[in-house]
This record gives structure tokens, sequence and C-alpha cells, in this order.
């Protein structure tokens, strides 16, 4: 009995374990569905596997594995339900797949499909089929970043049982419309992640959200219109809300105290704009720990409440105008790894608490008004600190000891700041850019600067460094990209062994006024060279024949040397060359016109001479071009091309003739023309209207003749800021059509900024994508108070209108006083007739103004008191007649403001208002006679009867001596000045005649 017992205790127990064994195998490998295994394999095929990768090249396409031999659950990436075998899970992410999914695919059959991830693929060109909504069971979605294009279709918002759906692009314009978003948030209300980052949306987000699941939203650049629902920042489950790159987007943070339970972990509101300042209510976000508000227009100050978030880890403000001190409240920031504050308006020292932070790796407070000295800590503080970006501030002082030797610190800039002292010895081998450029730094390179051997980038100029450097001190730096030491006050020194240095990964050497004499031999051995400036400096003769095997240079600044030839140039790599102030002559090489990858050329102030080349006009990356103060001649070729990028043409000062090229019109960029000081003959070029964009139009001292007028345009030249038609031909009334187009001379603000042009070079730099800036910046010569004054850097507010000593004629119209941003006006040595215009007194930003040398009448308006920014007044030479200005800037005035208008009285003249002025005259004449005055007719006759004796007496000598040409030319100015003597002592007499009648 018990062996029976026993016997059916061990048949259990096989039979129990043999269940628990087809049970597990059942959990661990399910049979999957004939259905979906079809299904699976017909998808695959209706797909191709492209030859590039997405993203990262070690993505292996996942359905390489799937084929009928094997159960389809043991698929790469394919999941099934472990009691069904149906496919509820496919993750075909990196996979490599391209094609288009069509309508009728078969992935639509599966229908118990829970999650599907096709992100980072290749569906170009294909749109996401509308069948998706089909897939009723899907519960994750996610389709990023896989080049579909076209609109994304309304029948998403059917999978109604979607927690999180992520749509993002990045290659491909995807639109979703103003439904499709509406039906998104209010069809699907198990949703808690939602992102479609680079989705078209551009409309406005539902006023009416109340998705109580919603925990993760992402709208990043999907151009959002309109306001941002405060019932989003009400959601009770959200933690990160990105909403950043919607320019057209306003937020208005709420002002109410969020509840100490808010989720909310990640605000990123970058580059939207944010109505008013940074409210209090912030500091009550306790659970924040990344704040992005970057370039959101916030004005005012940091509210103190911000102490308050202690969980932060990443917080920046930067690109806006918050102002005032930066509130020493970061002590409870203990978490924090990444601070920036750039670009705003801070002002006063800054704050200790922020240099105590010891998991802070990323600080970033340049470009703001800061001073001070920095905190000389002795503690071992900021021991993660990778990151420290302080220039363009006003700090001070010296440099701190505890920066020496960070032992993490791999970026440190403290650029145009006023630091004083000698460098630092820096203890750390982990820096990698070093920007110390624009202080006040003095001595020597120390030694430690040597063994910095990870350099990638070192920039030491505009400091007062002395004694010599050469490349040997660099030798130590293989890693070394980016080498500027222009204006440092160092002297370079060079040697025939530079040519054996080797600094494998130069790509820049600035060496700007530092008494270069030899080319840099050394650039040579870089394979990745491209940029070598070394302006002031004392090079001489020629390039060396090796330079031209410099095989990638591409921006080249050699400018104020003493170069005399163009030969041995890498003319076909050629980017940007400025080779200004040089000794160059003779007519350009034949080779410049290899430069078809030319953006900027300047061979200003040589003495070259020849007819402009052709070619230099058939550069279609050309954007400035500048042949100023050369001996170039002839006709200016009419061959501007259509469709050029030309934003600078300078020509000026040459001798250059025949008339305006029409095909100008072409330059349909061009911002700035200058063709001052040339023998250019032709009337006005009217047809210039067409250049919207021109700012600067300079026309000065050539030949041009005739009146102004037949404009096609109501408002021609609405972009000018600088009208210079000063020393030619010019006729008839002043040109009221062209005054009144200037839109940018009216009601104009913005800040002071230097007119410059970009000039970008895409360059691979310390593994970023950056552009390589060539600023070019203008001058110009404006005539002021008779003289010639340069202005080495234009303004974008400073304009000015110089039409002086030409031949308009006629009244000053009234309407000029709208000018009212013009600060310069010279309409001298003209002929302009009637009053001075009361309405002047509107011209509020007025500093220059020279009417004089014309035919003006009547009095100087006393409104013009009013233009308290005046400084130079020249009304000279006119018919000017009562009392002067006393008030404000009249009093200051001299007297020749006023030379030349004899009606004229009061201060600072010597006439005084209100004495009779004829008798005054009487008596000056009276007491200062003239030469002639008391000469009778008795003086005259014996002086005609000596004159005729010595007159005899000349002519003999000319005939004896046949006319030297000395005495004919003597005789001449003598017989000139007589007459002119004569002449006005006749006036004199026949004046005192009327007085005595």
């Amino acid at each position: 009995m018990e062996r029976i017992v026993l016997m059916c205790l061990i048949i259990s127990l096989f039979l129990f374990l043999h269940a628990v064994e087809m049970v597990s195998f059942a959990f661990v490998h399910p049979l999957c569905s004939s259905h979906d295994s079809l299904a699976l394999l017909q998808f695959k095929h209706s797909l191709s596997v492209t030859q590039t990768v997405y993203y990262r090249e070690s993505s292996v396409p996942k359905t390489a594995s799937w084929n009928s031999s094997m159960d389809c659950c043991r698929w790469k990436g394919v999941t099934c339900d472990i009691f069904t075998g149906h496919v509820i899970g496919l993750d075909l992410s990196d996979s490599r797949l391209g094609g288009t999914i069509h309508p009728n695919s078969s992935l639509f059959q599966l229908h118990h499909l829970q999650t599907l991830d096709l992100s980072r693929n290749n569906f170009a060109g294909s749109h996401i089929p509308p069948n998706i909504g089909q897939l009723v069971s899907l519960v994750h979605l996610k389709l990023s970043h896989c080049k579909f294009r076209g609109r994304i279709p309304l029948e998403i918002s059917h999978l109604s049982n979607l927690v999180s759906l992520d749509l993002s692009v990045v290659d491909y314009d995807v639109q979703l419309s103003q439904e499709g978003f509406n039906m998104l948030f209010h069809n699907l209300t198990k949703l808690e992640v939602l992102s479609l980052s680079d989705v078209n949306i551009s409309s406005s987000i539902p006023m009416n959200i109340s998705s109580s699941s919603l925990r993760y939203l992402d709208l990043v650049y999907t151009m959002l219109q309109g306001d941002l629902p405060n019932s989003i920042f009400l959601l009770p489950n959200l933690e990160a809300l990105r909403l950043s790159d919607n320019t057209d987007l306003t937020v208005s943070i709420p002002k109410f105290n969020w509840s100490s339970s808010h989720s909310l972990r990640e605000l990123d509101l970058s580059s939207t704009n944010i109505y008013r300042g940074l409210p209090t209510s912030l500091g009550t976000l306790k659970a924040l720990k990344l704040m992005k508000l970057s370039g959101c227009n916030l004005v005012g100050h940091i509210p103190e409440s911000i102490r308050n978030l202690s969980q932060i880890t990443q917080l920046d403000l930067s690109d806006n105008y918050l102002d005032g001190e930066i509130p020493d409240a970061f002590s409870n920031f203990q978490k924090l790894t990444s601070l920036s504050l750039e670009n705003n308006a801070f002002i006063g020292p800054s704050p200790a608490s922020l240099f105590n932070l010891t998991k802070l790796e990323h600080l970033s407070l340049r470009n703001n008004s800061l001073s001070g000295p920095l905190p000389p800590f002795t503690a071992n503080r900021l021991q993660n600190l990778e990151r420290l970006y302080l220039s363009q501030n006003s700090l001070n002082g010296s440099i701190p000891s505890w920066m020496h030797s960070l032992p993490t610190l791999s970026q440190l800039s403290l650029g145009t700041n006023h630091f004083s002292g000698p460098l630092p010895e820096f203890k750390t081998n982990s820096l990698e850019w070093l920007d110390l450029s624009e202080n006040q730094l003095n001595g020597s390179i120390p030694q430690s600067l040597r063994d910095l051997v990870n350099l990638h980038s070192l920039t030491l100029g505009h400091n007062n460094l002395s004694g010599k450097v050469g490349a040997e001190m660099f030798s130590s730096m293989k890693y070394l990209e980016y080498l500027d030491l222009s204006h440092s006050g160092l002297s370079w020194s060079s040697n025939k062994d530079d040519i054996n240095i080797t600094l494998p990964r130069l790509e820049y050497l600035g060496l700007g006024s530092c008494r270069v004499k030899d080319f840099p031999g050394f650039v040579l051995n870089s394979k990745f060279f491209w940029a070598l400036d070394l302006p002031e400096n004392e090079i001489h003769g020629e390039f060396p024949k090796w330079f031209g095997g410099v095989s990638k240079l591409q921006s080249l600044n050699l400018s104020h040397n003493y170069l005399t030839s163009l030969d041995h140039l890498p003319w076909e790599t050629m980017v940007v060359l400025d080779l200004q102030s040089n000794s160059l002559t003779g007519p350009p090489p034949s080779s410049l016109c290899r430069l078809s990858k030319l953006h900027l050329i300047n061979l200003s102030y040589n003495n070259l001479s020849a007819e402009i080349p052709n070619c230099l006009f058939s550069f279609v990356q050309l954007t400035v071009l500048d042949l100023r103060a050369n001996n170039f001649y002839g006709p200016l070729p009419n061959k501007f091309p259509e469709h050029n990028v030309l934003i600078h043409i300078s020509l000026s000062k040459n001798q250059l003739e025949g008339p305006i090229p029409t095909s100008l019109v072409n330059c349909t960029l061009l911002q700035l023309l200058d063709l001052g000081n040339n023998k250019f003959r032709d009337t006005f070029p009217t047809w210039l209207e067409t250049l919207d964009a021109l700012e600067i139009l300079i026309l000065k001292s050539n030949r041009f003749y005739g009146p102004i007028f037949a404009f096609q345009k109501k408002s021609p030249f609405p972009n000018l800021r600088i009208f210079d038609l000063s020393g030619n031909s010019f006729t008839g009334s002043l040109p009221m059509v062209v005054l009144k187009g200037f839109k940018a001379m009216m009601n104009m603000d913005g800040h002071k900024s230097e007119l410059g042009y970009n000039v970008e070079v895409i360059f691979g730099f310390f593994g970023y994508t950056i552009s390589d800036t060539a600023l070019y910046a203008d001058s110009m010569t404006l005539v002021i108070k008779n003289q010639e004054t340069k202005f080495n850097k234009i303004l974008n507010i400073f304009t000015a209108i110089d039409l002086s000593r030409n031949k308009f004629e006629g009244e000053i119209p009234k309407f000029i006083g709208n000018l009212n941003s013009l600060p310069l006006l010279n309409l001298s040595h003209n002929h302009l007739t009637g009053h001075i215009p009361v309405e002047m007194r509107n011209m509020s930003t007025l500093e220059a103004l020279d009417l004089s040398y014309n035919q003006l009448t009547g009095k100087i308006p006393e409104e013009l008191t009013s233009l308290t920014f005046l400084e130079v007044l020249n009304l000279s030479h006119n018919h000017l007649v009562g009392p002067i200005p006393r008030s404000n800037q009249f009093n200051t005035f001299p007297n020749d403001s006023y030379f030349g208008n004899p009606d004229l009285c009061g201060f600072p003249l010597s006439n005084e208002c209100g004495r009779n002025k004829s008798a005054l005259s009487v008596e000056q004449e009276e007491e200062e006679p003239g030469f002639l005055s008391e000469i009778t007719w008795q003086s005259v006759l014996i002086g005609f009867c000596c004159g005729l004796t010595f007159g005899f007496a000349i002519l003999y000598i000319i005939y004896r001596f046949q006319r030297p040409k000395w005495f004919i030319d003597f005789l001449e100015t003598i017989t000139h000045e007589m007459i002119h003597i004569a002449k006005r002592g006749g006036r004199r007499r026949r004046n005192s005649c009327r007085r005595r009648q």
C-alpha cells in the first residue's frame, strides 16, 4: 500500500513539474500568431535598408533576424503577449529602414499592437499614413526623427488609449492643423507624454486644456502663436513643460503661488515672449530642477524668492534685459550644475555665493556690466567646475589664485575686462580653452603656460605684455587649433628652424601688431590651417614661394604691411583676402580671377593701377568689394550679374570715369555704395531706388550734373542713413522726393552698434560647428566746419546728409524738419534762397548744421535754440538779418559761425543790436581810411606822369630782352592786385557819397 502511495506521489510530482515547465516555456517562449508573423514579414519586405545611417553608424537593421524558420516572438524588436502570442510591441528604432509606409501596409493588421517605435529611420518623402488610426490598442507611439513629411493625420486622435505620443521631426516640414492639435488634447484623455517638437503647428494652444494625466509636454519650435493659456500651469501632474523657440508665443507666468506639492520639475520657455519680468511666484515651484528662460525679453530684477529653488540643477536666464545686481541668493543651490546669466545688463559685483557651489560645472556671466574684483577664496571650492565664462564685463583686480588650480577646469574666458597684473601660473593640465584677451595684463609669458599641453585655444591679444615669443614656445601644444596674440604687446621672433616646428592641428594664427618680419613657416606643417591674421606688422617684399603650398588657407589678413607683390598666393582656396594699406603696385595679377570662392576682398590704399578686372564682378559669393584709394582708371564694367550677394562696394579715391553701370540694380542686397572722389560723369542714377537695402550712398567729388528727379517710387531709399552728393554739379531744387523717402532718418530708435558685415565660413572647431566671422567695419569722411573728418566706425544709428558744394537753388523745404533722427546736415556752398525753416526745430538729434555760402535771408529762427545737441553751426556768408538767438547751444558758437552776414547783430558779434549800424560803419571807415581814400586828382595826375615814364621804360626792357616770362607773370599779379584795390576803394567812395546824401 505504501508503495502504491509512493508511486502516486512520484507520478503526481512528475506531472506537476512537467506542467510548470510547460507554463514556464509558454511564458518565456510564446508561440507567435501566424497571422502576425505573416504581417511582419510582409512589412519587412515592403521596406528597404538604407546605406546611410541617420544617427549612429553602429546601428544594425533589426529586421535582419526576421525569417519564417524562427518564431516571430524571438525576432529582434518584437514583443508578444505571453498568453496569446499576439504581437503587442514593435521596436524598430535605429534600424536603417527606408522607403514608404503605404496606407494598405500589413503593419496595420497588427490589431493587438500596444507599442510602436519606428524612430530614427529614414522614410524620406513618406507621409504618416492615416490608417495608423486602426491600431486602436496602441499605448505608446514613437515616430520621431523619421524624416516624414506632410500633414499629421487626424486619425491619430482616434487612438484613445495612447499614453505617450512622440512625433518629433528634424529634417522635413511636418504640419499639424489647428483642428488636429485641438483633437489631440480633447480626445487623448489618457495621454501622459506628448512630444511634437519641430512640427509646424502654426496655431494657438487650446485655451481649455484639462488633461489631468499630462506629465510631459514638448512643443519646442512648433511655431505656436498667441497667448499661452494659464490652464497649462494648473495641470496637476505636469512635470515637464518645454515650449522653447516659439518666438510668436506670448507667456504670462501666473503670479499666484503654487502649492508645495506641485510636480513641475522642468520649465523651458526659451525664445518665447514672457510678459513683463520674473514673478516672485517662481520661488514657490520648489520641485523645479531645470528652468530655461533665455531670450524671453525679460526685464527687471531677479526676484529674491529664487533662493527657494533648492532642487534646481540647471538655470538659464541668458539673452534677456535683466538688470540690477545679481542677488546673493544662490547659497541654497547646492545641487546646481549649470548657471547662465550671460547677455543681460547686470551691474555690481559678482555674488560670492556663486563661487561657493561645489557641484557647479558650468558658469557663464559674460556680456554684462559686472564690476569689482572676483572673490579671493582660499578653500577648495568649485572642484567640479569645467567651464567658466566671465568675459565682456568690467571686472578688475588680479586674477585670483584659486582659479589657477581648479582640477577639472577646461574652458576659461576672462576676455574684455580690466584685469591687471601678471599672467597667472596655471597649475592644471585640464585647460583646453583659455581667453585672457582685452585686459590690462602685463609682464612676460610664464613658463607654466608651456605646460598646458592640452590647450586647443589660446587668446592673449590686446594686453600690455612684454617680451619675445616664437613658435618654439608653443611646440608642446600638439592639440592647439587657435592662437591669437594680436596687439598683446609681445614681439614675435622667427628663425629658419621654425619651418621644422609642427603644430599639426593649428587652424588659426593671429599675430597682429607683433612686429612680425617674416612669414611663419611652421603653418605649412598643419593640414587644417585656414586663417592667417598678420596686420600692422613689418613684412616687406613678396610672399615666399612655399606660401602657395598652404593648401587650405581661406582667410588672409596682411593689411598695413609693406608687401609689393601678389605672387605665390593660394588663390583657389581664398575666401577672405584683406591686403589694404600695403605697397602693391601695377595691375592686379591675372591669377586674381581664380578666386571663385571669394567672399571679401580688400585691396584699398595701395598703388594698383589698371582697369578693374571684369572677373571681380562674376564671383557669385562675393559680399564685400573694397578697392578704395588706388589708381584704377577707366569705366566701371557693366558686369554686375543677377542674383549676386554684394552688400558692400567701395571704389572711392580712384580715377574711374564714365557713367555708373546700370547693372548695379542686380545688387539687390547692397547696403553700401561708395563711388566718391572719382571722375564719374552722369546724371543722378534714379534707378538705384530699386535697392531697398541700401543704407549708405556716397557719390561725392565727381562730375555728376543736372537736377535730381523722375523717381518711380513714392518713397525711394527707405533705409538710407548716409547720403553724400557733395562736390558735384547738381542743379535744381533740393530733391524733395528723396528726402521724404528717408524713413531711416525719421523716428529711428535702437541702440548704437557698429555697421559691419559678416562673412561667414563654416568650420569645425573644438568638435562644434561655428561661424568664423570676418567683421568688416566701414569708414567714411564727412565735411564738418570746412574740414574733412574721418569716421572709422559707422554706427547704425548715425545718419548724415551732405549736399554741399553743388548748384542747388530754391528754398530749403519745410519737410526737412521731419528728419528728426538726423545728426548731420550740410547744405553749404549752394544757391539756396529764402528763410531758414522754423520746422528745423523738430530735428532734435541734430549735432552739426552747415548752411554757409548760400543766399539765405531773414532772421535766424529763435526756435532753433531748442536743438540742445547742436555742437557745430555754420551760417556764414548768407544774407541773414536781425539778432542772433540767445539760449542753450547758441551761447557757445563762435564768431565765424555767422561771418559774412553784415546785418546780423548780437553775441558773439561785436555789432550790438539796437544801434544805428550805418553810423557805426561811417565811424569805422573814418577811423580806418582805405588805401585809396585820400587820393586827389593832383596826386593822380603826378602819379600818371611818373607812371607813364616808368611804363615806357618797362616796354623798352621787354622789347630788349624778348619778354621774359617771369616779368610778365609778375606784372600780371601786380595789375590784378591794383585793380582789386581800386574796385574796393571805388565801392567805399560810393558808399560814402550815399551816406552824405
